[in-house]
């Protein structure tokens, strides 16, 4: 397991620093400029292209986590729910910190609750697609089993 999670990780870390460069260019087309990091982050590391190294590294770091952490799913003496507590408890507040740290939001209340609301509702967005995904593969699969 500890070699799947290496792996995993490893995989992780470059498509974690896709996916925010993603977002970032969404955000340009969306607002017409491009910001290589939060003004926040840019601000709390001296400068723009300090901010965009720092947020490349933990953006992969992210995504390391997030691949790493998918072997939760596939132990199969857990249940469903004690391996999405788990996931979420190992998610959450590394993506938490590194919102922090990038300047993605703010290190207040309101700041807090509406990471965690957005956070929330994508995770379980996402938790939900897989499930019914999968599901469906399971009701295929008994479906074609003789009877």
């Amino acid at each position: 397991m500890k070699k799947q999670i290496l792996l995993r990780s490893a995989l992780g870390f470059p498509l974690g620093v896709c996916i925010s460069n993603g977002i970032l260019l969404i955000f340009a087309v969306c607002f017409g400029e491009y910001f290589p990091c939060a003004p926040d982050c840019a601000a709390r590391f001296g400068s723009e292209v300090a901010g965009a190294a720092v947020q490349f590294f933990l953006s992969g770091l992210v995504g390391a986590v997030f691949a790493g952490s998918s072997v939760i799913w596939e132990v199969e003496s857990w249940s469903l729910l004690r391996a999405t507590a788990t996931h979420f408890c190992i998610t959450t507040p590394t993506f938490w910190v590194v919102s922090l740290l990038l300047g993605w939001c703010g290190l207040n209340l309101w700041g807090a609750l509406s990471y965690l609301g957005i956070f929330l509702a994508i995770y379980v967005s996402i938790w939900l697609s897989q499930y019914f995904a999968y599901r469906r593969k399971i009701e295929k699969i008994n479906r074609n089993l003789p009877q």
